[in-house]
């Protein structure tokens, strides 16, 4: 058992997940400590605000409020029991870990990295946390990589290219409210992603899932022999 669980987290993956957390740390420190990297990228944010018309910033503000912590929980929750309904009892177990300590970890991060909210014109908004990195963008990455860690094949395929465009609006939704730096959601995805490949690591292999192929042949083969022994 020992041996096993060493020889899932030795390898490139986690190591390379562990090398992009500690550039997340790093980069936030940084970040803190020369403000001046803060207000140039706010650059980002200005334009995005003044050229989303209020379509958008509604969308924006709506999909905010969706993944406050509340509603997050209630996201994952839902989202765990379409993985029961359509895999089962394990792989929904491992979605719901990952997903929850990948999100859950940006915490302690914000904790460390003391990151400021950035302040613009016309943005009056009272903020409850630390900036970096943000944790809306955390919520999406980590639903995501959740079910990466439970798919194959064509549906994991599926899963990356949809999760992708996902996190990248959530990303675009937080600058266009001008509630977080560039860096602040990049970073998220980034820690967000290396967490999921770090804990998948640590959990027990799921089952190859069998295909859609390999379970009709042996739904046939079950009604052959139920066939067979009828006619005897």
């Amino acid at each position: 058992m020992w041996s096993d669980l060493v020889g899932r987290v030795r390898t490139p993956a986690v190591a390379g997940a562990l090398v992009l957390g500690v550039v997340v740390l790093v980069t936030g420190w940084t970040l803190a400590a020369v403000p001046e990297v803060g207000l140039a990228e706010l650059g980002v944010d200005r334009f995005l605000i003044a050229h989303v018309p209020p379509t958008g910033v509604a969308i924006a503000t709506t999909v905010g409020m969706v993944l406050e912590p509340a509603g997050g929980l209630l996201l994952l929750v839902i989202v765990g029991g379409v993985v029961l309904l359509r895999g089962d009892l394990r792989r929904t177990g491992r979605f719901l870990v990952v997903a929850a300590v990948s999100w859950l970890s940006v915490e302690p991060v914000k904790l460390l990295v003391h990151r400021p909210r950035p302040v613009l014109p016309g943005i009056a908004v009272v903020h409850e946390s630390w900036s970096y990195p943000s944790g809306h963008v955390a919520l999406a990455t980590a639903i995501v990589a959740g079910l990466v860690t439970v798919t194959a094949g064509r549906a994991r395929a599926q899963v990356l290219a949809v999760g992708a465009v996902l996190v990248v609006a959530v990303a675009v939704s937080r600058l266009v409210l001008g509630v977080h730096h560039p860096s602040d959601v990049a970073a998220a995805a980034v820690w967000a992603g290396a967490v999921a490949v770090v804990v998948s690591a640590l959990l027990p292999r799921l089952p190859a899932a069998r295909t859609t192929t390999a379970r009709h042949r042996t739904d046939r083969q079950v009604r052959g022999v139920v066939l067979d022994g009828e006619s005897r």
